[in-house]
């Protein structure tokens, strides 16, 4: 009976083991730390064929020609006399084939071949780093498409960016799997340049003038530039907003520079806390509208200057696409609209200051360069 249940226990192991790797993506049992190294060769003759295995007789998956640049990878149990390419075909070159670039180079200068390389050659690779616990690789440039391996955290992977320019975060993986990859997932080890487009809403407006209180919500957006190793940015943008105290309106526009510091990093770096400061340049209009806009009694008030900001928030990011949500105070010196009128105008007069406080929420997009 004891066997029974031994057998029993086993069995609904074998069970859940198989029905785990069913669930889990293709790749998660077969990545492993084999090291390898990448390097650039050519193509030595006019037509050199690209196998499906190092086997003379076996299939051809494609053609390289002379001057054509490949990419291949170096690993101890690649057979004796093979290069395996990875790109810009998955395959296997006798390396009878293919020639070093410096002796590309000395070909060229002997048959008087210019040294640059063709149109089919405009790509360049580099070798980064799964910065996260795992990164799947993915079949197409969509998030949403069939998953073709999964990357381990450290774990080294080989890309490429070619004349197809491949649009925002998406990098052309070759190795150890051939798919795309989300790059803002992917720094260690490189990093780049990247674009930020945020919106945004001001869902809570406190007037810092007592007794205004809110009369449109603020609206506004930004550009924000920085690098993906960088813990700061620096963000330049618009915010208009409306308040108002019975009668009285004032409209603010405001075009800012801020600086972002990123203070922590949370649940795999997709939700970060930052703090941010800068300054502004403001335009108020004031006008007391009681008897309408018509500006022979309360004409339309106007000032501007130099004001400050100080803030902070929270930014969760997804993919390219990103929420925050920030608080900010905008503060400025206190400003006088209009003159003292003289006996018998109707003209306003007030000192106020036109800062606020913001709780916006903004929705953004990131754009690698």
């Amino acid at each position: 009976m004891e066997h029974q249940y031994k057998l029993t226990a086993y069995l609904s192991f074998l069970l859940y083991f198989l029905f785990t790797i069913e669930l889990l993506p293709i790749g998660f049992f077969t990545t492993d730390d084999r090291e390898w190294t990448a390097n650039v060769l050519y193509a030595k003759d006019g037509k050199v064929p690209v196998l499906k295995n190092t086997n003379e007789d076996a299939d051809t998956v494609g053609f390289v020609y002379y001057r054509d640049k490949v990419l291949i990878v170096d690993e101890e149990w690649a057979k004796f006399g093979w290069k395996k390419i990875v790109y810009p075909l998955n395959g296997f070159i006798d390396e009878k084939f293919l020639i070093t670039p410096s002796e590309k180079e000395e070909l060229d200068e002997k048959f008087n071949y210019p040294i640059v390389e063709n149109e089919y050659s405009r790509w360049e690779w580099e070798i980064i780093y799964c910065s996260i616990q795992y990164a799947f690789v993915k079949e197409e440039m969509d998030n949403a498409s069939p998953t073709v391996g999964l990357l381990k955290e450290g774990e080294k992977i080989l890309v490429v960016k070619d004349q197809q320019n491949f649009p925002g975060i998406w990098r052309k993986c070759v190795y150890p799997y051939n798919g795309f990859i989300n790059y803002f997932e992917l720094t260690t080890g490189g990093s780049f340049p990247y674009l930020a487009v945020g919106i945004s809403y001001g869902a809570y407006h406190l007037p810092y003038e007592k007794n205004l209180k809110n009369y449109f919500n603020p609206l506004g957006g930004y550009l924000e530039y920085s690098n993906t190793n960088w813990n700061f940015g620096f963000r330049l943008g618009y915010n208009y907003s409306e308040s108002r105290l019975t009668t009285n309106y004032l409209k603010t526009h405001q075009i800012y520079f801020h600086i972002v510091y990123r203070i922590l990093s949370l649940f795999n770096d997709n939700l970060e806390i930052y703090a941010l400061a800068g300054g502004n340049y403001w335009s108020s209009n004031f006008q007391n509208i009681k008897y309408g806009t018509d500006n022979s009694y309360f004409r339309l008030e106007k000032a501007s200057g130099p004001g400050y900001a100080a803030g902070g928030g929270l930014i969760y990011s997804f993919s390219n696409f990103y929420i925050e949500a920030q608080y900010i105070f905008f503060g400025s010196k206190e400003a006088e609209f209009g003159h003292k009128p003289v006996e018998g105008e109707f003209r306003s007069f007030n000192t106020l200051y036109p800062g606020s406080n913001h709780l916006d929420v903004i929705v953004g997009y990131k754009f690698a360069l």
